[in-house]
């Protein structure tokens, strides 16, 4: 059994369609948390307490990565999982949004996104 985790391509998406994905992983989500990575404070990404998700989505800037991934085997979580997120790429702080939709709802977001190999 195939137990690598699956990428799809997101960067075929415009920035308008990627935040749509976003929000819809979000409506359907277990689970979601924002992290920073502030390398003047520490080279550990620290997670935001308190943001809303409209907050979190206000650094979802043009230039940000954003990622979808079936994952098969990551921990601690104990399931496989779609996960779905971005990056900022913001300087001097970086951040980073996580948003965990179960397999069974996985569906409604990858449809018609390539795997990429």
């Amino acid at each position: 059994m195939n137990d690598r985790d699956i990428f799809y391509d997101t960067a075929k998406l415009s920035h308008p369609e990627q935040e749509i994905v976003l929000r819809k992983a979000h409506s359907i989500c277990e689970r979601w948390w924002f992290d920073k990575l502030d390398c003047l404070q520490s080279f550990a990404r620290q997670q935001v307490k308190g943001i809303s998700f409209e907050d979190a989505m206000g650094h979802f800037v043009e230039g940000a990565l954003m990622n979808v991934i079936y994952r098969r085997q990551i921990l601690p979580l104990d399931e496989p999982h779609l996960e779905v997120g971005f990056r900022s790429m913001e300087s001097p702080v970086d951040y980073f949004l996580w948003i965990i939709v179960p397999l069974k709802r996985a569906d409604k977001i990858v449809i018609g996104m390539t795997q990429l190999l």
